[in-house]
């Protein structure tokens, strides 16, 4: 009679994705194991090792789904609260490990382009997808004019959040729910002045 082996562990790839962003976010490409991933995980290397040929294939099955962009977000079909939305979104990430992942992202496909131009383009674009839906249907009620362009409204909110958890990071246990908020009022405000041509948002 042949021996069955260990029922497979329905939580092993959540576990594991979730650690991957994390030693990605702390060390970057150079610093990143698949022999850390599965001792902080807790999964044993033989198990990582035949579910992942190397560690290129991990990181990039991680990224896209753990960082998918805006993964849950949706449209009210108001364009303020929707900018609020999606500045909270991007705060939010911006805030955790996420976000310091995907600045790793953006300085590893400089020096590594060849390894990461799939990852990259498929968070760029997938990000610039959301907000071009978003503007259409602004420019659609009359929101917005002609001609806005997504990017833009992309790099801002991402230039912004960038800056301001670089510079001013969350101290040790601070809810920066109040912080948020206010960058993201400061932030809509911005946006919707120039994008409707220097007239403040009403």
């Amino acid at each position: 009679m042949r021996r069955r082996g260990r029922p497979r562990d329905p939580d092993m790839e959540a576990r594991v994705y979730s650690v991957v962003v994390l030693v990605f976010a702390e060390k970057g490409w150079a610093g990143f194991t698949l022999d850390e991933v599965a001792r902080r995980s807790g999964v044993g290397k033989a198990s990582v090792y035949l579910r992942w040929r190397d560690k290129r294939e991990l990181l990039l099955a991680a990224m896209r789904d753990r960082l998918e962009p805006f993964q849950g977000w949706t449209q009210t079909g108001d364009l303020r609260e929707d900018l609020k939305a999606m500045a909270r979104y991007v705060f939010g990430m911006y805030w955790g490990w996420a976000g310091l992942a995907i600045m790793r992202l953006w300085l590893d496909a400089r020096t590594y382009p060849d390894l990461f131009a799939d990852l990259r383009d498929f968070y760029l674009f997938g990000s610039v997808r959301t907000v071009e839906a978003m503007i259409a249907g602004a420019v659609e009620r009359g929101e917005l004019p002609e001609g806005t362009a997504p990017a833009l409204v992309l790099g801002t909110m991402f230039g912004v959040a960038t800056v301001q958890v670089s510079m001013a990071p969350p101290a040790p246990g601070e809810d920066v729910t109040a912080r948020t908020e206010r960058y993201v009022d400061n932030l809509v405000d911005m946006v919707l002045t120039g994008l409707r041509g220097g007239h403040p948002p009403r």
